[in-house]
């Protein structure tokens, strides 16, 4: 039975990434090849890959401003943080902040199309909000 829930770090997606991404030595390069990797598809994203792409760019954020300031408790996520530290430039940061943006726009990715016909797209959008205010603070 597969992972799906609101947040984040609540998918299968986001998990398979964390696991992935667990030892790596330069996280930074990995997040941000894989940011734009998403970001430069001119095609519709497909969902799973969406959802990974929303778990990096929230791993991102998260790291930037502190786990704790974006109300990140996901118990998962925490941990791997704790053991895969790196530094976020503005290019990273950068890279986070559009991908959300992409996240949010209609049309362009099954993950926004699934969210919306589940008629939970409101809700999917606040728990990205503590996120977006850390980009801005």
């Amino acid at each position: 039975m597969g992972a799906w829930d609101l947040g984040p770090f609540d998918n299968d997606g986001a998990l398979d990434l964390l696991a992935h991404l667990d030892g790596t030595a330069d996280p930074a390069a990995v997040l941000s090849e894989a940011l734009r990797e998403i970001l430069d598809q001119d095609d519709y994203v497909e969902g799973p890959d969406m959802a990974g792409a929303v778990a990096m760019a929230c791993l991102t954020i998260a790291r930037l401003a502190g786990a704790e300031s974006v109300a990140l408790n996901d118990p998962v996520a925490v941990r791997w943080l704790e053991g895969n530290p790196f530094q976020v430039d503005a290019a990273l940061r950068g890279l986070a902040a559009d991908l959300l943006d992409r996240a949010a726009r209609p049309g362009d990715n099954e993950l926004y199309d699934l969210w919306q016909d589940a008629d939970s797209l409101d809700e999917w959008l606040a728990t990205l909000t503590p996120y977006r205010r850390a980009l801005a603070g």
